[in-house]
């Protein structure tokens, strides 16, 4: 009778948010992880800094940082377009590194370094997260969306374990990854905020493509062609490798809205290919200062070295069939990337759409994961040989992490993560006093910092951001060492329109003390600072 009374209640059930609470907080704690492990190799370069200098605040590509560091300067002071200040040339300003030149308007008082690391964690994070919300559009079971993930990030293969040019009988091949740096997400982490901002709002178009089959909202479309306006400002070529990409994919799976969104993201890029043309016809000069592609070594290197676990996957995946559906998008990005970057005649332009190249490989890789596995009965095997695996695609990607942790460590860049006290001094006293009208010569390594740290512009800076690098190089090397005549060393000076002569070497200084073009207006240590006089 007792249980005529009893009333059976169903067992609570989680609400909706706290389910979605739990989905989010798995991938946004490994995120930040991922994403603060790029934080101690900045302090540990900072402890470590030699006696008589001063850390800059970059250790990864430290040069390249102190050319986004110039820019920020730059937007800070006014500027709306890009002017190299790493060459004596007064070119035209241009539309170019918006990213850098436009926030620095609000947020250029920051000093540089913290300015940078603040917007590369968060360009990470960002990344991070379109790529896991790419494979959680791709692929419903969990095991398969973490599986994926990690292909994505840190996916790699075998190039740093063989010679950099690998002899294969009469063929000679280098993997991509020896040739430039940035084919993994976990590479991009360490590196400039525009890389891994780039490659998120790429992964987020691929997300709008794929979300269009069954939300055709005016946010969402608008949200995509938005990422495709940011790409193009960054890498015009990645934009259009992702708008062909989602084309053909939507072309051959026959979705109506993708195609227009593909069509749309083509029409919006137009204006902006038809300025670089333009600027391309009647201003060359102009497009000296940047690097359009990037040494990428040769298909096998790129297909086997670079990703020789993924590939293998892919293989299986195709083999059995399960490359299809929706995972062609992947497909035809995979295979976009690969022409771009080979193709005679646009492989030279094209070249840098090697950028991620982990995620579309980690995306296509993962469903021959998937049957590979089920090769293996015994669950406790099949797990062995899943952690073996994706442990065996990971090494690129942990090396990436681990990798400026060595560079801090044993100071393997020290010209570039550290600079003369001497030097920093001299140019935070010229700072108040110079514009963007004044050239300073020097040595080329020094002159990576007159930019960085002054507005006005160096002789000869970065390699890729000075016209004729290498002879510019050599002539300021040429006028400090080699005891040019003072007649020669006056025509130098007119002829490259110089204002100011810095050296860091008291040699150096010593021999230029009695030239009569020359006074010297401040010293600080072995290092001074002369003013060309007219």
């Amino acid at each position: 009778m007792a249980l005529r009374n009893r009333q059976w209640q169903e067992a609570p059930r989680p609400s909706p948010t706290r389910s979605a609470a739990r989905r989010v907080a798995g991938p946004a704690i490994v995120i930040a992880a991922l994403c603060l492990l790029t934080v101690p190799p900045i302090l540990l370069a900072g402890i470590r800094t030699p006696a008589g200098s001063v850390f800059v605040g970059y250790v990864v590509i430290a040069r390249d940082a102190e050319v986004y560091q110039a820019l920020w300067r730059a937007g800070w002071h006014g500027a709306w377009l890009f002017q190299s200040a790493f060459t004596a040339e007064s070119l035209p300003a241009i539309l170019l590194y918006p990213w850098y030149l436009w926030p620095a308007h609000l947020v250029g008082w920051l000093p540089g370094p913290w300015l940078y690391h603040l917007s590369r964690l968060v360009a990470g994070a960002a990344l991070l997260a379109s790529v896991w919300l790419l494979t959680a559009e791709l692929f419903r079971s969990r095991l398969m969306r973490r599986s994926a993930f990690a292909l994505c990030v840190l996916g790699g293969g075998i190039g740093l374990l063989l010679p950099r040019d690998l002899q294969l009988g009469p063929f000679v091949t280098r993997a991509t990854e020896t040739a430039s740096p940035g084919s993994s997400v976990a590479e991009l982490l360490s590196m400039a905020p525009h890389l891994p901002w780039a490659m998120a709002l790429m992964c987020w178009t691929m997300l709008v493509g794929l979300r269009l089959r069954r939300d055709r909202s005016r946010g969402l479309l608008v949200s995509g062609l938005v990422a495709i306006i940011g790409l193009q400002l960054i890498y015009p070529q990645l934009a259009l490798l992702a708008a062909a990409s989602i084309l053909g994919w939507s072309i051959v799976r026959r979705r109506r809205a993708a195609i227009w969104f593909a069509a749309m993201a083509a029409m919006v890029q137009l204006p902006y290919l038809v300025y670089l043309l333009w600027i391309w016809r009647t201003a060359p000069a102009t497009l000296r200062v940047i690097r359009p592609a990037l040494e990428v070594g040769d298909p096998f290197g790129f297909l086997v070295l670079s990703h020789l676990v993924a590939t293998g996957l892919i293989i299986v995946a195709l083999w059995r069939r399960r490359l299809r559906g929706d995972l062609l998008l992947p497909a035809f990005w995979l295979a976009g990337m690969t022409v771009f970057m080979f193709a005679p005649g646009i492989s030279g332009v094209l070249g840098r759409s090697f950028m991620a190249s982990s995620v579309p490989f980690g995306l296509c890789a993962a469903p021959g994961l998937l049957v590979t596995g089920r090769i293996v009965r015994s669950t406790a095997w099949r797990r062995r040989m899943l952690v073996t695996v994706l442990a065996a695609s990971s090494f690129f990607g942990i090396f990436s992490l681990a990798q400026p942790y060595w560079i801090a460590a044993f100071r393997l860049d020290p010209r570039a993560e550290y600079e003369s006290q001497d030097e920093a001094t001299l140019l935070a006293r010229l700072a108040p006093h110079v514009s963007a009208r004044d050239v300073v010569l020097t040595t080329y390594l020094d002159g990576i910092f007159v930019p960085a740290q002054s507005d006005a512009r160096a002789f000869n800076g970065h390699p890729e951001m000075t016209i004729d690098a290498g002879r510019k190089a050599d002539e300021a090397l040429a006028f400090f060492n080699h005891g040019w005549p003072a007649a020669q060393r006056a025509a130098f000076l007119e002829a490259n329109h110089i204002d100011y002569v810095l050296t860091t070497d008291s040699r150096f200084s010593d021999r230029l003390r009695g030239d009569p073009r020359l006074r010297l207006i401040d010293q600080e240590g072995g290092a001074a600072l002369f003013a060309v006089q007219p």
